[in-house]
C-alpha cells in the first residue's frame, strides 16, 4: 500500500514539474515573441522617420541641379558670345556672373542615422541596405566640394580679379576690358572647367534622384514585410 502510494505521489511530482517547465517555455516563447514584435514596431518606425525626409533630400538635390544647370547655361553663353567675337552689353554682367557658380547637395537623414546605429542587419531586404549606403554614405561628395572649391579659390579666382571688377556669385560681374576678356584663354579654360563639373555632377545627383524613388518604394515592401 505504501509503495502505490509512493508511485503514486512520483507520478504527481513529475506531473506537477512537466507542467512548470512547459509554463516556463511558454513564458519564455511570449516573452521572445514580444521582445521580437518590439523590435519590429521600432524598425518600423525608424523607416518612416527615414522616409519622412526622401521628398526634403529630393526637393534639395533638385534645387543644386537647377541652380548648377543656370550656371551651365550661362557659362555656355559667354563661350558662344566670345566665339563669335560678339560686342559687349552689359546684359552679360549677369551671365559672367552665373557662369561661375555651382552648388553641392548637403543629404542629411537623422531617421537614417539612428536606423544605422540600431542595425541595418534588422532589415529584411539587403537591397534597401545597399540603397542606403549608396544615397547617404556618400564620402566622394565631399571629395568632390574639396576639388571644386580649391580649383575655384586656388586657380579661377585669382585669375577672375585680374579680368573682373567684382568676383562673385548671385550677382553683376563687369570686366575690366572685355576685349582682353575675349582674348584671355584661362578664362576659357575656366568656362569649361566649369561646365565639365557641373555637368558631371548632375549627372551624378540625377542618379541618386532615381536612388531616392527606389528607397521609398523599398521602405514601402520592408514596412509590409515586418
Amino acid at each position: 500500500m505504501e509503495k502505490n502510494k509512493t508511485g503514486k505521489y512520483l507520478k504527481y511530482a513529475i506531473g506537477e514539474i512537466v507542467l512548470v517547465v512547459i509554463g516556463i517555455l511558454i513564458a519564455l516563447q511570449i516573452n521572445n515573441w514580444n521582445e521580437n514584435q518590439k523590435e519590429k514596431d521600432f524598425t518600423k518606425k525608424l523607416l518612416l522617420d527615414v522616409k519622412i525626409s526622401l521628398p526634403n533630400n529630393y526637393a534639395h538635390l533638385n534645387f543644386v541641379i537647377d541652380y548648377n544647370e543656370k550656371g551651365i547655361k550661362s557659362g555656355e553663353i559667354i563661350l558662344n558670345h566670345l566665339k563669335k567675337n560678339l560686342p559687349y552689353h552689359d546684359s552679360l554682367d549677369i551671365h559672367f556672373s552665373k557662369a561661375i557658380q555651382y552648388s553641392t547637395p548637403k543629404i542629411r537623414n537623422i531617421g537614417y542615422e539612428s536606423l544605422k546605429n540600431f542595425g541595418l542587419n534588422r532589415l529584411q531586404n539587403d537591397t534597401l541596405s545597399k540603397a542606403f549606403n549608396d544615397v547617404y554614405n556618400m564620402g566622394w561628395i565631399e571629395t568632390l566640394v574639396i576639388r571644386q572649391e580649391n580649383y575655384f579659390f586656388n586657380t579661377a579666382s585669382p585669375i577672375l580679379t585680374e579680368l573682373f571688377q567684382t568676383v562673385a556669385m548671385r550677382t553683376k560681374m563687369k570686366p575690366f576690358e572685355y576685349e582682353e576678356l575675349k582674348r584671355s584663354r584661362k578664362y576659357y579654360s575656366i568656362l569649361n572647367t566649369m561646365n565639365s563639373y557641373r555637368k558631371d555632377q548632375n549627372r551624378w545627383y540625377s542618379d541618386i534622384l532615381q536612388d531616392i524613388i527606389e528607397i521609398e518604394k523599398k521602405i514601402d515592401e520592408e514596412l509590409k514585410n515586418q
